[in-house]
């Protein structure tokens, strides 16, 4: 494991070189923003879970920002909205 202690695009740099320019993944919702505000990330790959796990950082917090828009990749219709409703499961 790898600690580093610079800039984000910097240490996209320096994990790209040691990829071999290979996929990199970001599992960091800080890091991640971060990167899609500098125009570092080519995909977003979201998984939806059905639960909700409480105190932690949003994925895409961005007070005051502007809106990033998304292009569907795996899809037909690059117009699509995905819709998933949930209710609370009992707790029994």
């Amino acid at each position: 494991m790898t600690f580093l202690n610079c800039d984000v695009a910097e240490a996209v740099r320096i994990a790209l070189d040691a990829s071999g320019g290979k996929n990199l993944e970001v599992l960091s919702a800080s890091i991640g923003r971060q990167l899609l505000e500098r125009g570092l990330i080519d995909e977003i790959d979201l998984h939806i879970a059905p639960v909700l796990l409480g105190n932690g950082i949003r994925l895409f917090d961005n007070p005051g920002g502007s809106p990033v828009r998304l292009g569907l990749v795996n899809g037909s219709d690059p117009s699509l909205v995905v819709n998933v409703r949930y209710r609370p499961a009992s707790a029994g």
